[in-house]
């Protein structure tokens, strides 16, 4: 596994462009350090999948329903067969609720972003440039180091 040392390059470039397209290894472990470093640096890092994810805009941004898990089991009251809507508050105004005060933004890391679509991944460059407190890291791809370049690039 490649030494990153202080992790400064990465920290940087993701200020600058606000969304990063990454690139890692198909093993796994080799994006631990990239975390903690912005955990270091004072971001808060919420690690999510990409998969199963839905309207990224309505998720990050909106009050938006989730369905909990089907149990295998009817539901006792008269709703959908598959279980009632639960509602939840926009991700990114939870997470900023619960931040610290000297905390210098939100990084949302996406695992399993090979499945999100060029509009989706737009969506999230769009977001990290409207509110510069919120970042994205998305896992593109895979290879044999990591490496990364702006998600605009990688959207494109």
């Amino acid at each position: 596994m490649l030494l990153i040392g202080s992790g400064q390059k990465f920290i940087q470039d993701l200020e600058k462009s606000g969304a990063l397209g990454v690139h890692v290894s198909p093993v796994g472990g080799s994006e631990g350090p990239y975390q903690r470093r912005l955990k270091k640096a004072g971001y808060t890092v919420i690690p999510l999948s990409a998969k199963g994810i839905g309207d990224v805009m309505s998720y990050l941004t909106r009050i938006h329903g989730v369905r909990p898990a089907h149990l295998g089991h009817a539901s006792l009251v008269n709703t959908a067969a598959v279980g009632e809507v639960h509602y939840w508050p926009p991700l990114i105004d939870q997470y900023r609720a619960s931040m610290p005060a000297n905390g210098k933004g939100l990084v949302f890391w996406f695992y399993e972003g090979n499945v999100l679509s060029q509009q989706e991944l737009n969506t999230l460059v769009a977001l990290s440039q409207e509110d510069k407190r919120v970042k994205f890291v998305v896992e593109v791809a895979r290879d044999r180091y990591i490496h990364w370049n702006p998600l605009k690039d990688s959207a494109a």
